[in-house]
């Protein structure tokens, strides 16, 4: 899931973006997407533990712009968000979904 918090970033260049992922049974999480160059590495899920699964967060500041994404997990699958609408198209053969973040004057 996505939390659009609307509260500037650093040096105003965006806006921080929650990024939410449930699951029973993951060890890692990640995120990549359009905004990290689809790099699996750089932006890795802290998990919290609850009684309905683990949920694992990110924030990550995202300047006002349509992004695609996917979670990675376990440093093997590709899961597209299911609280987001899905990407139009083929992005090499993952599944991903899409988040819009506004600018300052849309909120």
């Amino acid at each position: 899931g996505v939390e659009k918090r609307g509260q500037p970033a650093a040096r105003d260049t965006g806006f921080v973006t929650r990024f939410v992922f449930v699951s029973k049974d993951a060890r890692q999480v990640a995120i990549a997407g359009d905004f990290n160059d689809w790099d699996t590495s750089a932006t890795r899920l802290v998990k919290h533990a609850s009684a309905d699964g683990d949920v694992w967060t990110v924030d990550v500041p995202l300047p006002p712009g349509r992004y695609n994404y996917a979670f990675h997990v376990d440093g093997e699958r590709w899961m597209a968000d299911p609280t987001q609408p899905p990407a139009v198209g083929d992005d090499f053969g993952r599944p991903s979904s899409v988040v819009t973040v506004r600018g300052a004057q849309s909120l």
